[in-house]
């Protein structure tokens, strides 16, 4: 009589950690990539000569307010053990005007000066390399 057993056990251990380095991986990947976008955002955001202020003077901003108020975040709410997502955006209650500079009909005032979009057209190709990777070497670490 021949009897073969096996025990899954050790195989099992091993792809939890494979997954779990996976995860981590991911969110590394992806924050490489969003490094080099949310970079050429803040080089390509204008920023005014001279201060500006609301209309009725409420609000005075100073030239690189728009600039400071560029962020880049991890988004929680869009991301899972396979997935992983960064936002950059700017934020709303510091530069309220950013979506008038971003936008295709600016203001009265003046012309529309897109960034964001800009940004991704120019660094989509650098930003998935810096991903790829940033994926690669977590990978790597994680197996040693």
């Amino acid at each position: 009589m021949i009897k073969v057993s096996s025990n899954f056990d050790a195989m099992l251990a091993r792809l939890d950690k494979m997954a779990a380095d996976t995860a981590k991986a991911s969110r590394v990947s992806a924050k490489a990539g969003a490094d080099v976008l949310y970079k050429e955002v803040l080089a390509r955001v204008p920023v005014s000569d001279r201060s500006h202020s609301t209309k009725g003077k409420k609000q005075t901003y100073q030239p690189g307010n728009l600039r400071r108020a560029i962020y880049r975040a991890f988004m929680d709410k869009d991301s899972n053990r396979t997935h992983a997502s960064y936002r950059i955006s700017w934020n709303r209650s510091k530069a309220f005007y950013g979506l008038f500079v971003e936008n295709e009909f600016g203001s009265s005032k003046r012309p529309a000066t897109p960034f964001l979009r800009p940004s991704y057209d120019a660094k989509e190709s650098e930003a998935l390399r810096a991903a790829n990777k940033a994926f690669i070497e977590s990978l790597r670490g994680a197996r040693k």
